[in-house]
């Protein structure tokens, strides 16, 4: 069975992060390991010489009795001669007591697992651990958003463009037909695709001389259909002829889209009215309104509080806007109703 694309995008980046985790460890566990015997082996011959001096300025005759002593108290062998050689399981430590005497202290070299149970090493591979997965968390998970959402763009336009051929026949039989309630919800259908288009294919404007009155009037034209099933009234107030430089594909969509929610936003009807001053427009129903959350969040890509909503048409609209050099505004009314303001 062929794993899912997010499977292997998982496999992909986990396991080369996973190795990182393994290989850190192990390069971080023989550091502390080398750093430990090296401190392990100072402290050893620190107390090999401290004895010796003890012995040297107290007179004690270096016979066994006193190293067997020594050896309970100080937990090493001691033996008052040099150890020919130690074998790799033991370290060993000779100091000259006087001419011809010798102190020797012997220990099993420091293990491993001593190293692990120590505070210092539980902290540092703790600290280690938690770097990691702090990286893992502004590296790799952004990273694995953008591959997922690179995916969903990828499978949006494959999506967009099976569906643009069957919604230009429909619109085309619908026209032959003077039928305006279908030829409003394809419409509809071509607003989403466009809209997940330019989702999938965020390119810069192509901008030319638009007149707004004119874009404007184009997408009132397309969607009153709609506006009548919904029992909604578009006023359009023109502004006068104003142009600007802009991408009319794109500017056409922001129109379409800010329609469609206002549509949508009076379901037993209402007035949507459409004032373009210069290059200031604004787009003023009779609905509900937004609620506070809403305006709080909106335009966030993928938040909508209507049912069945994806969350990307304001988003979409924002994003539209801000390529051409403006900005959205969302508000109230103060007699109830949403109002939508764009400047260009």
């Amino acid at each position: 069975m062929t794993k899912p694309p997010t499977a292997n995008l998982w496999f992909r980046v986990a396991a080369p992060f996973l190795l990182f985790i393994v290989a850190g460890t192990v390069a971080l566990l023989f550091l502390l390991n080398a750093a430990y015997q090296r401190h392990s082996s100072t402290e050893f011959a620190a107390l090999a010489h401290a004895n010796a001096d003890f012995i040297r300025d107290a007179h004690i005759p270096p016979t066994d009795r006193f190293a067997d002593y020594l050896t309970r108290v100080l937990g090493v062998e001691v033996r008052f001669q040099r150890l020919a050689a130690a074998d790799n399981r033991h370290e060993a430590v000779t100091v000259t007591i006087q001419p011809g005497v010798e102190l020797t202290l012997i220990r099993e070299r420091p293990m491993l697992r001593a190293l692990l149970l120590r505070p210092a090493t539980l902290g540092a591979l703790t600290v280690f651990w938690s770097l990691s997965l702090a990286l893992a968390w502004a590296v790799v998970v952004p990273y694995l958003k953008t591959q997922r959402l690179a995916m969903l763009g990828q499978m949006a336009t494959s999506l967009a463009h099976e569906i643009q051929n069957p919604v230009a026949a429909i619109q085309l039989h619908a026209q032959l037909a003077g039928n305006a309630t279908i030829l409003g919800e394809a419409a509809t259908i071509e607003s989403l695709v466009n809209q997940w288009m330019f989702l999938a294919r965020p390119e810069p404007p192509q901008k030319t001389a638009v007149a707004l009155d004119a874009l404007l009037a184009d997408a009132v034209r397309a969607l009153t259909p709609m506006a009548d099933h919904a029992r909604v009234r578009i006023e359009f107030a023109g502004g006068g002829g104003a142009t600007v430089e802009a991408d009319a594909r794109r500017l056409g969509q922001v129109f379409l889209n800010l329609i469609v929610n206002a549509i949508q936003a009076m379901p037993t009807g209402g007035t949507l009215t459409i004032n373009a001053r210069d290059r200031r427009i604004i787009f003023a129903d009779t609905g509900s309104g937004f609620s506070a959350t809403a305006l709080a969040h909106c335009p966030a890509m993928f938040y909508s509080e209507k049912e069945g909503g994806m969350g990307i048409g304001l988003a979409v609209v924002n994003e539209i806007v801000k390529a051409h050099g403006g900005s959205l505004a969302l508000a109230n009314q103060p007699t109830g109703g949403a109002e939508v303001t764009i400047q260009l």
